[in-house]
């Protein structure tokens, strides 16, 4: 009897043995597919090999990748969705912080987007945070409060010459020179306040700056269409 239940047991621990060897095949030929899918830009696939991995083991390093790779798809609900989840255990890191920013400015959640970049920009002193705090001041109306932040980044960064990433759709950004980019937002504020000329002479201004720069020349298209309606 002993003997039959040592045979079991070393019988059970070879099953036992042989299914972990199993599952790390397994799972390495996951990793496989998402490195190779990553690689091609493939990111859905790459996506689904990462949840896959983590249904076998939920701390799989892998886990980390994913708030990166749903922004690259626009999932902005499930960006940051796992985004408050790698947050959880890394709440210091820049980038997922700047990964969760992007996503609230996405989601037309200003106050919270307000908030982050404001923490961002106090811990970093970047250039990039200070600009979307005065986005997210526009974006929440208060224009008087974003007009001082504009001005002081117009003086602080006048000889900069660094860009930001300006979003044109959900999908495309482009990079803008710093100085062209707070013109365009002088047009944005001068348009609020119905003060149209001067709202054209700051688009122009920014074109003057950057000629490539797509929102400004498409900002002052609109609005000259705008005033050219009004005297009809």
């Amino acid at each position: 009897m002993r003997n039959f239940l040592l045979t079991g047991a070393t019988a059970l621990l070879i099953l036992s043995c042989s299914q972990q060897q199993a599952n790390q095949s397994q799972n390495q030929k996951w990793e496989a597919l998402y490195h190779k899918s990553y690689q091609l830009k493939d990111i859905p696939t790459a996506i689904t090999a990462v949840q896959i991995l983590l249904q076998q083991d939920s701390t799989n390093a892998l886990r980390d990748s994913l708030p990166s790779m749903y922004f690259a798809v626009q999932n902005i609900d499930a960006c940051l969705t796992v985004t408050d989840e790698c947050l959880i255990r890394n709440p210091d890191s820049e980038d997922l912080n700047n990964i969760k920013l992007l996503c609230l400015e996405q989601k037309g959640e200003g106050e919270k987007a307000l908030a982050l970049a404001e923490n961002l920009y106090n811990k970093t002193g970047k250039l990039e945070y200070v600009y979307k705090k005065a986005s997210m001041e526009l974006m929440t109306n208060q224009l008087d409060i974003a007009a001082k932040t504009i001005n002081a980044m117009m003086e602080k960064y006048k000889t900069n010459k660094d860009s930001v990433d300006i979003f044109l759709d959900q999908s495309q950004s482009q990079p803008v020179p710093i100085i062209a980019a707070c013109w365009n937002m002088r047009g944005y504020i001068h348009i609020q306040k119905q003060q149209y000329q001067q709202a054209a002479e700051a688009y122009q201004k920014a074109i003057q700056i950057y000629p490539d720069f797509v929102m400004a020349r498409r900002n002052l298209q609109q609005l000259i269409q705008g005033m050219q309606q009004q005297r009809r």
